[in-house]
């Protein structure tokens, strides 16, 4: 093709030789990519030409009346007839490909089974009695009848019957009891609930120090018992130990009844703990109550907010740091904001020191310049006639707390009731007691 175009370039066209040489080159360069692009399908296209131009082919594999196999390799199934002696049926399957299937050759006087077919290696069977098998091609006739023969005189429930006998003459006694009373026997990881300690092992030093100096240092490795708590036992500890269990188990509590115990402690405990914590709430709710009832009139809300704030701090740390509050008026002496102070903290149990520091802290502005001795001397001072808030025992107040669990209300006026009534009590016990004398 580029030659073509050259030639007709020069002596067509007019052109030099060069111009000729070059277009030359061009369509050289073209052919050569255009036949790379489509030599793919420029062979798809001869490969499909020459197979509709190709004869078929047919693999036929059959037998002569002899037992001589025949492999042929025709286009036609009247040509694998001529070469047999007996003709194939129509219904004789005829492989188109080589390799794969096969002719199925039937049964006649000198073969004792029908070939259903060929597969590979092996030739599928089936005999008179219908049963069918597969069989190598290497098989004469009389062996595969042979063959079938001994498999049709074996007994295979006596075989079974055998090969259990042996089954069982093999067990242990242990294991002909599971099987004949049914019993499964599993392994199973042990779980623990609670931990148990461990085994490991110690180095033993035995240092002697030598004349000349030198130190020699024996090293024993020694097992030991590790308990949960960290308690170390040597193994030579351990006999005693298991002796005196074994003396004492059957006095000795039970892991589970140690158990038992512990959580009815500690539920017990947790009983107390939330009776306790019920009680320090109606502490806290009557001392902010007796506050507000005693020191409403002389503050304003939000300095009595904080005053409560300060006595619910009071009440679970006597050391706190606490907030200084305003009064309204100076209507409250010193004596009576000291009263205030005793009133509620011998209500906590809580010593003289702790008292006056809550005192100075909180009423700054009247204790600033007053030392805390000076306030502890004179925690219990009274100024009768002129003081607005009562000075009250630890008794007085908890004839308050015991009215304000049942009423939920403060009422100063139940504490000359309450004392009049313990004096009469007193005198009945007394007088009780002369009589007896």
């Amino acid at each position: 093709m580029a030659l073509l175009g050259r030639h007709a370039a020069i002596h067509r066209f007019g052109t030099d030789q060069f111009t000729g040489n070059v277009l030359f080159a061009v369509f050289f360069v073209l052919s050569i990519g255009l036949y790379c692009g489509f030599q793919s399908v420029i062979e798809d296209v001869f490969n499909r030409l020459s197979t509709l131009f190709r004869r078929r082919e047919v693999m036929a594999i059959a037998e002569t009346p002899t037992g001589e196999k025949v492999s042929v390799t025709t286009t036609d199934v009247s040509e694998i007839q001529e070469q047999c002696s007996e003709p194939i049926p129509e219904t004789a399957c005829v492989a188109e490909n080589k390799g794969e299937s096969k002719v199925a050759i039937p049964m006649n006087e000198n073969r004792p089974f029908e070939v259903l077919e060929i597969v590979d290696d092996m030739r599928h069977i089936r005999f008179p009695d219908g049963e069918e098998a597969y069989v190598g091609m290497e098989l004469s006739d009389d062996e595969i009848l042979i063959e079938k023969s001994y498999n049709d005189s074996r007994d295979y429930d006596a075989e079974l019957e055998e090969a259990y006998n042996v089954y069982l003459d093999s067990m242990t006694d242990e294991e002909r009891y599971d099987y004949e009373h049914g019993v499964t026997r599993i392994q199973k990881k042990r779980e623990y609930d609670e931990d148990v300690g461990f085994f490991s092992s110690v180095c033993i030093q035995d240092v002697h120090k030598n004349p000349d100096g030198t130190t020699l240092i024996e090293e024993t490795e020694q097992e030991v018992y590790v308990t949960p708590d960290g308690s170390v036992y040597y193994l030579e500890d351990m006999g005693p130990i298991c002796n005196f269990y074994e003396k004492y188990k059957d006095s000795i509590e039970t892991h589970e009844e140690i158990i038992s115990r512990k959580q009815q402690c500690d539920e017990a405990f947790n009983e107390l703990k939330r009776h306790e914590e019920l009680y320090n709430l109606e502490q806290v709710s009557f001392i902010c109550a007796y506050i507000t009832h005693t020191m409403e009139q002389f503050m304003e809300s939000h300095e009595l907010d904080k005053l409560h704030n300060n006595a619910k701090i009071w009440t679970v740390n006597p050391l706190a740091q606490f907030d200084a509050v305003q009064l309204r008026s100076n209507h409250l002496s010193k004596e009576d904001l000291k009263h205030l102070g005793y009133n509620v903290g011998k209500f906590l149990k809580l010593k003289g020191e702790n008292i006056a520091l809550f005192i100075k802290n909180v009423f700054a502005e009247s204790f600033g310049t007053v030392q805390v001795g000076t306030i502890i001397a004179k925690l219990a001072d009274r100024n009768p006639g002129k003081d607005r808030i009562p000075l009250l025992s630890a008794k007085e107040m908890n004839y308050l707390f015991e009215h304000y669990k049942r009423y939920k209300t403060i009422n100063i006026d139940i504490i000359p009731k309450r004392l009049a009534e313990e004096e009469v009590k007193a005198k009945l016990e007394a007088a009780k007691k002369k009589n007896r004398k």
